[in-house]
């Protein structure tokens, strides 16, 4: 029958304000559910910190529970069923002053129906009034059961007085939200026409005090399921949520909610209790154990130093590996150390090395010529050039670490100067012989080898028998040469990092020549030849085309042996193609033919009897 009332055009009912606050706070919600991707989440919680805690994290909505409320106290929320105060009281204490002034977003007060002697409309009217505009079944009688679930529904104060109190509620003007565990519980705060049903799954496992889990995740998603399919059928325009159970993470909230089409989560004791549980111990732990955290963080950096330091010390060869190990040795010691191979075998980088292993606190690495054969520069003179005091090294750094490159360079005064500074840390001035002290580290280098400093007598024995305890010989590249592949895509990684270039890695062709060459200018001519070679080559490999001319007399001969299978092997790699055999071997075309024969080679492979 059609209304007889008629309505000007543009008539809007009235509403009140409550009912407005209501309708904004459940539209507001459904906008969140239609957004894509997008899941209500609830924070079930009872102190201001955690609610402006959880308004700051996202969440939609929060309930002002007593359960909250102990478990900040250190309780669990079972707790909340005991008749320890009057529950209303107690949640409108601290909601009131803690929550309500602090959450950005609507709060559910968590009312309670159990008590016979409280009017339902009289507490709605204080919880009104205290600025509440939504309303909760909490504590519930859904989490109790047998024969004091019985008595209590029996006695007309169980789940139908608490739907009451939200059907009254909505008539308030205030948001709703129906606590159910069951399915027929669930049809009934549907037909109630509660705003929001939150399925409860059972108390949460998890934390210290955490309950055992009464169904799987897979459980817990196929009776979601099916509760929300009943709810849907009674009011589409209920929102459904979960809480409790085994989901106790993001993650395990999203795979029941995938399968039960839930349309957000509330997370209680997961939200407040335990992470606060694992954030205090960690914290709790971290004080405890700083010493030993601080300890084992020195211990890695030393490890991480000691990688560096070998990486620096580039090989794998016996040699190398011998020079390693004696590098920690003579890093913990205070012998001076002479450190004796030919030009460009790294000298100065392992000097390096042996002074950064020793860890010597504020300790700096100076490096002093003996151009000045008198000792000028180490020992400071009172009578300089022009009549002026010259400070020496030793007395400007006495705590540093100083290397003396080619000690053969420093005459017989100088040396035996060194020597008392070895002997006793004291080192005096040129001309005026003023004393002063030194407390740093002795390592000296030369291009000589310790038999023939002695035997030359460039170092004079009292010297050279101080030096010969800490000596380091430095093996030449071409005694090396397994080495050179590690050095060469060193080399080039260091190219690349310096001058931020493109990637480069060594072809075979440029491999054979450099592994054919004798190396006088050793690791530092390897270096130069490979710098050379990035800024001819345009694509991202070295060939052998790149690389400058090598003085073929310094290349050693190879083992004619070795030669043959280089050849056969490079051949069988390029199935007997000569031009990209000879390209891959870093020689023309002409030259391996006339090797092929040398060495009576095939010029076809041989065909298969």
């Amino acid at each position: 029958m059609a209304d007889p009332i008629l309505r000007p055009q543009g008539f809007r009912p009235i509403i009140s304000a409550r009912e407005r606050a209501r309708a904004e706070i459940v539209a507001a919600l459904r906008v969140t559910v239609s957004k894509p991707n997008s899941t209500l989440v609830g924070a079930a919680i009872g102190t201001g910190m955690a609610a402006q805690a959880a308004s700051r994290g996202g969440a939609d909505f929060i309930l002002a529970l007593n359960a909250g409320r102990l478990r900040s106290m250190g309780a669990p929320s079972i707790f909340s069923l005991l008749a320890l105060r009057n529950s209303n009281d107690f949640v409108l204490d601290f909601a009131r002053s803690e929550i309500l002034p602090l959450a950005k977003v609507p709060v559910f007060f968590g009312a309670s129906a159990f008590n016979p002697r409280c009017s339902i409309e009289t507490e709605l009217e204080r919880i009104a009034n205290a600025g509440f505009g939504a309303i909760v079944n909490f504590p519930t009688s859904i989490f109790l059961d047998g024969r004091f679930r019985a008595d209590i529904e029996a006695a007309g104060l169980g789940f139908q007085r608490e739907l009451d109190m939200l059907r009254a509620a909505q008539q308030r003007g205030m948001a709703t939200l129906a606590y159910v565990r069951t399915v027929t519980e669930a049809q009934q705060a549907a037909h109630a026409g509660v705003d929001i049903i939150n399925l409860n799954l059972g108390w949460n496992v998890g934390g210290t005090v955490g309950s055992r889990a009464g169904l799987s995740l897979a459980q817990a998603a196929e009776y979601a399921k099916i509760a929300f399919r009943h709810i849907r059928t009674i009011s589409e325009e209920t929102l459904c949520v979960l809480e409790g159970g085994p989901i106790v993470s993001p993650d395990q909230m999203y795979e029941v909610s995938a399968v039960s089409k839930a349309d957000g989560y509330v997370g209680g004791s997961t939200i407040d209790r335990v992470p606060l549980e694992a954030s205090m111990e960690q914290i709790t732990s971290a004080f405890k154990s700083v010493g030993t955290l601080q300890r084992r963080i020195d211990e890695l950096e030393r490890q991480l130093e000691h990688v560096q330091r070998e990486y620096a010390i580039v090989g794998r060869s016996p040699s190398i590996q011998q020079i390693k190990q004696r590098i920690e040795k003579l890093a913990a010691s205070p012998l001076p150390v002479l450190i004796t191979g030919e030009v460009g075998t790294g000298k100065k980088l392992l000097a390096r090395a042996i002074h950064e292993a020793a860890r010597r606190v504020g300790s700096k690495l100076i490096s002093a010529s003996t151009a000045n054969a008198s000792g000028e520069t180490l020992f400071g003179s009172a009578a300089g050039e022009g009549g002026r005091k010259i400070l020496g090294l030793l007395q400007y750094q006495p705590n540093a670490t100083l290397l003396i490159e080619n000690v053969e360079g420093l005459c017989v005064d100088a040396q035996e100067r060194l020597v008392e500074v070895i002997e006793t840390g004291v080192y005096r001035r040129l001309d005026d012989n003023e004393r002063g002290r030194f407390e740093g580290r002795l390592i000296v280098t030369s291009t000589r080898s310790l038999a023939e400093l002695g035997s030359s007598g460039q170092l004079i024995a009292s010297l050279e028998s101080r030096l010969a305890p800490g000596h380091v010989f430095l093996p030449n590249l071409r005694d090396r040469l397994e080495d050179l592949p590690l050095l060469a895509e060193h080399f080039l990684q260091a190219l690349r990092k310096d001058r931020r270039s493109r990637k480069l890695s060594v072809d075979h062709s440029a491999y054979r020549v450099l592994m054919t060459y004798g190396w006088p200018g050793n690791i530092r001519e390897l270096r130069s030849v490979l710098e050379t070679a990035a800024i001819r080559c345009e694509g991202d490999r070295v060939k052998a085309e790149h690389l400058p001319p090598l003085d073929e007399a310094d290349a050693p001969r190879p083992h004619l042996g070795e030669e043959r299978d280089w050849i056969i092997d490079a051949l069988h790699r390029h199935r007997f193609r000569r031009g990209e055999t000879a390209r891959y071997l870093g020689i023309s075309r002409k030259t391996l033919y006339n090797k092929m024969r040398f060495y009576g080679l095939p010029l076809q492979p041989r065909k298969n009897a």
